[in-house]
């Protein structure tokens, strides 16, 4: 039996930087299931890689990206937020600070399933990450926590009902 070996992560930044093209055009009202369906495989393609072991690309990019990001979600414009969050990504992709950001603005599209794991994502990458810790406790207090992950547990979802109970 072979093992294919998953992307390398100069291949995730690629991605990354596809889908922040994609969320910026596209002008559906919810996030399109092939933008949803890259974000969860990236995020889960990224835990295969050490946070702060290599160094990122363009950690000042990045930075302005966070930026960019907060501004577009403080203006209510949550898709330019997502493809500046995810462009900042494709710069340094183990910011905490931008995948709290993109979980943001998953939550304003309806991708909940996708926020919840960018949320559990930015706290394996920096556990001490409080803003990303408060809200998935406040959804598993909401929820009963049933459905959602603690704010200790992996991003995987088994039951595929995430997204009906936002």
């Amino acid at each position: 039996m072979s093992t294919t070996p998953g992307p390398t992560i100069e291949e995730i930044r690629t991605v990354l930087a596809d889908l922040a093209r994609c969320a910026a055009t596209d002008e559906d009202p919810m996030l399109d299931p092939v933008i949803r369906a890259g974000v969860r495989r990236a995020v889960d393609e990224l835990e295969r890689f050490i946070p702060g072991l290599d160094t990122p690309p363009d950690p000042e990019g990045a930075r302005h990206m966070v930026s960019a990001a907060g501004n577009a979600l403080l203006a209510g414009r949550p898709r330019i937020a997502l493809a500046r969050a995810l462009r900042g990504m494709s710069y340094s992709p183990h910011h905490p600070e931008l995948h709290y950001l993109a979980a943001s603005a998953c939550f304003e599209l309806a991708a909940t399933r996708e926020a919840i794991a960018l949320l559990s994502h930015t706290l394996w990458i920096h556990p001490g990450h409080e803003k990303a810790r408060r809200e998935l406790e406040a959804l598993s207090a909401f929820d009963g926590g049933d459905d959602f992950p603690r704010p200790d547990a992996g991003p995987s979802d088994e039951s595929g009902d995430v997204d009906r109970a936002a």
